[in-house]
């Protein structure tokens, strides 16, 4: 049997728990695709149809090219309000329509693609980056 690490503790269904890092490797990373997140979101709300809604386009395209070459992932409530077509940031009645068909709510993005998601089918349905055992409390 192995010795647990430092500073772990034993639970008693079996899980072994240690420790969050003190540090995340690529905080400048994740620093940058927020700031990116919050520039898209600031010029999509206050922007009018033209250019604005451009630079946001751009910066919401420029934080996924980001995640995606750093290995950063990032977290699945901030992609889902991203297009993925034509990276807008999806907000209600200024850049996409919301809509029920038969136990599927639908996101239609301006530039016309759907994004569907089941309702009621499984209550307790949460995807994996927001269960309780894959959560890193500090």
């Amino acid at each position: 049997m192995k010795p647990m690490a430092k500073g772990s503790k034993h639970v008693e269904n079996g899980v072994l728990l240690t420790p969050p890092p003190r540090n995340i490797g690529n905080k400048e990373h994740f620093q940058r695709i927020n700031h990116l997140y919050q520039l898209a979101v600031w010029h999509t709300i206050s922007g009018n149809d033209g250019g604005e809604q451009a630079l946001a386009r751009l910066y919401a395209k420029n934080m996924d090219s980001v995640s995606k070459r750093t290995r950063a992932e990032t977290l699945p409530q901030l992609k889902r309000t991203i297009c993925k077509k034509c990276y807008r940031i999806l907000v209600p009645r200024k850049t996409m329509r919301v809509q029920t068909n038969l136990g599927c709510l639908q996101l239609v993005c301006s530039c016309g693609s759907v994004r569907s998601f089941p309702v009621h089918m499984d209550r307790g349905y949460r995807c994996h980056a927001e269960r309780d055992e894959n959560l890193i409390s500090i």
